[in-house]
């Protein structure tokens, strides 16, 4: 057990009823003011700084080896869960990120989706941090279950209890993502993981779920059931991670396995993205270890996932994985036509297991015999090239089903599709490189690969305006208030 001399008290193990803040005007911006000062940890700035401080030199957790790309950090007050998260706070201590996704939990407010705030800062004794207003626009603007909901920010306490770390041990000029999650599926989680890593193609971002564990069990009960959640979230899989985390499997004296379930489940599918991520228990401990009480506790924990390729930019399919997805596309097309099931092969090298999107085209001497594929990287790779490449041979509608007799006539080409790139200025698009994205108003999309401009003849400007006339875009509305993401593929 480690025991934390403090000068003062503060009785808040999880969550409760804060006092809700109001914006304030500031340069013609918001500032979210601090509403758990003085409750969650120390109100003046010099207590505040004499606190953190002893938490993270009190913290013996050697550091993970790695670039730390995120983290599953508890929220309570100080004197509760504190120590365990300087143990993350630690680790991360003078890395230059540019940015903090901070993702939490709607302790006070029912709402779907995400809420992504809109305004200049957070204020905490320790002074304002600045909000990446850039990236948080562009995702309240290209996910669809995003927006502002100014309830959801002003009582959380669930970001505001990171900040005085985050001040503390990174670098100046960082900025943050404030987000809230309501109630949100799956697949509205893989999307925003999504969005947040083509923020990170050109920058050093950190992505933080902010969860405490079990609520108000024993203790007994709280170590053994945080261990497993623990567990299933080192295991790495999103799905397996909700199912065992969801209220039906709630033990009798349980009000939750994480208030933070869903936090957790978008850092873990943003992680997923990233090759040979290692996810890290840090330290896990519970509210009776500094209140003494175990008959109702709070369960908290600190994990890091840390990654040897922090830049996206640098990722690429080897020369022995292409061969492995050109032997599955022809397998799977040779299955398909002669209606037979294929299946993967029991063993896959782990670069085929990153999700990613892709297309799987077919030519037949020299002619497109189908083309089929997933922008979006919804499966693993070697997944995703079985099912297009099956796909492009039965139901392309250009076409007819491919027969038996072209099987041994066919050539198979598949594009690989890195993830997503914010495009700041369009005159940057790289013709026969880039494919690209648009999102416009209402919700209208457009998608073009990279070969299509080269197909016909097409320079960059008459390229933009393809993929808004896909979008059933004005023309030239690339000039204007549009989101565009770029992407590249690797063809073999």
């Amino acid at each position: 057990m480690r025991i934390l001399i403090l000068t003062s008290a503060f009785l808040v193990a999880c969550g409760g009823t804060s006092p809700a803040g109001e914006g304030i005007t500031h340069d013609g911006g918001m500032l979210r003011p601090p509403v758990v000062a003085g409750r969650f940890y120390p109100g003046d700035a010099a207590g505040l700084s004499t606190m953190v401080d002893s938490l993270l030199d009190i913290s013996g957790v050697q550091h993970p080896a790695g670039d730390i790309i995120a983290g599953v950090v508890p929220h309570a007050g100080y004197v509760f869960s504190g120590a365990t998260a300087a143990d993350f706070y630690g680790a991360i201590e003078d890395v230059d990120y540019d940015a903090v996704v901070l993702i939490g939990p709607s302790h006070h407010v029912a709402f779907n989706g995400f809420s992504i705030f809109d305004g200049n800062g957070y204020l905490t004794p320790l002074g304002e941090i600045d909000v990446a207003t850039d990236i948080a626009q562009r995702l309240r603007e290209s996910h669809p279950s995003a927006s502002f909901i100014p309830e959801a920010h002003e009582s959380e306490h669930c970001l505001e209890v990171q900040l005085p770390f985050l001040q503390k041990v990174l670098r100046p000029g960082f900025r943050i993502v404030p987000i809230v999650v309501g109630d949100a599926g799956p697949d509205e989680l893989k999307y925003m993981a999504e969005l947040i890593l083509a923020e990170a193609y050109n920058q050093r971002i950190l992505v933080i779920a902010s969860s405490d564990l079990s609520h108000y069990p024993t203790r007994e009960l709280a170590e053994e059931v945080d261990s497993l959640t623990v567990e299933a979230v080192l295991n790495g899989n999103m799905n397996a991670f909700l199912e065992a985390t969801s209220e039906e499997h709630l033990p009798r004296g349980i009000s939750t396995f994480a208030c933070g379930r869903l936090p957790i489940a978008l850092v873990m599918s943003y992680t997923a993205l990233y090759p040979d991520v290692t996810p890290e228990l840090l330290s896990m401990t519970t509210s009776a270890e500094f209140s003494g009480d175990d008959s109702q506790v709070v369960g908290y924990a600190s994990i890091a996932f840390g990654t040897p390729e922090f830049d996206p930019s640098g990722w690429s399919i080897s020369p022995d994985g292409r061969d492995i997805l050109l032997e599955i596309a022809t397998a799977s097309v040779y299955c398909a036509v002669e209606g037979e099931d294929y299946c993967l092969p029991d063993e896959l090298p782990d670069e085929l297991e990153l999700p990613r999107g892709a297309f799987v085209t077919l030519k037949r001497n020299g002619q497109l015999r189908g083309c089929i594929g997933s922008i979006r990287p919804v499966e693993p790779i070697a997944e995703t090239v079985m099912r297009m490449a099956r796909s492009a041979a039965l139901e392309d509608p250009r076409f007819i089903p491919v027969t038996e007799g072209e099987l041994q006539e066919l050539e198979y080409e598949i594009s690989v599709l890195t993830p997503l790139q914010i495009l700041d200025d369009w005159r940057d698009v790289v013709v026969g490189t880039d494919g690209l994205i648009i999102l416009g108003s209402g919700g209208r999309s457009g998608v073009l690969l990279p070969q299509v401009p080269i197909e016909q003849g097409w320079n960059r400007e008459e390229f933009l305006e393809g993929v808004c006339r896909k979008a059933g875009l004005n023309l030239d509305a690339y000039l204007g208030d549009v989101t565009l993401y770029r992407f590249q593929a690797q063809i073999f």
